[in-house]
């Protein structure tokens, strides 16, 4: 799932990546430092976050290089992110960490992940 959401993020195609979460997920980016910090809630609010955010960006390239299993329910993913900004052209070449948390379990375990 992991790696179906980021392809389909990388493809812009932020509707479709979100198909398998429920409707009343979450995505908290209040440590951020940027102008989007915030807690972003349901589908039509993460839709917002990430299209606001694409829209800075001519290219973005995020890709999981690790899946760290927490417990049976949470996963940490660490991307290597590659973007040019929208004008600028500034290029970023970093590493980002994220924690996914499941409600129903993450089928950690699995090496397909």
């Amino acid at each position: 799932m992991v790696h179906r959401v980021n392809d389909l993020f990388n493809a812009k195609e932020i509707e479709q990546a979100l198909d398998p979460v429920d409707d009343d997920l979450e995505m908290d980016w209040t440590n951020s430092i940027g102008p989007l910090k915030g807690v972003y809630r349901g589908r039509e609010g993460v839709v917002e976050l990430w299209k606001s955010f694409l829209d800075a960006w001519e290219s973005v390239r995020w890709d999981p290089e690790e899946v760290i299993e927490v417990d049976e329910s949470r996963l940490i993913v660490v991307n290597h992110v590659r973007m040019r900004g929208r004008g600028s052209g500034v290029e970023v070449d970093a590493k980002a960490a994220q924690l996914w948390t499941f409600r129903a379990g993450c089928g950690c375990g699995n090496p397909a992940l």
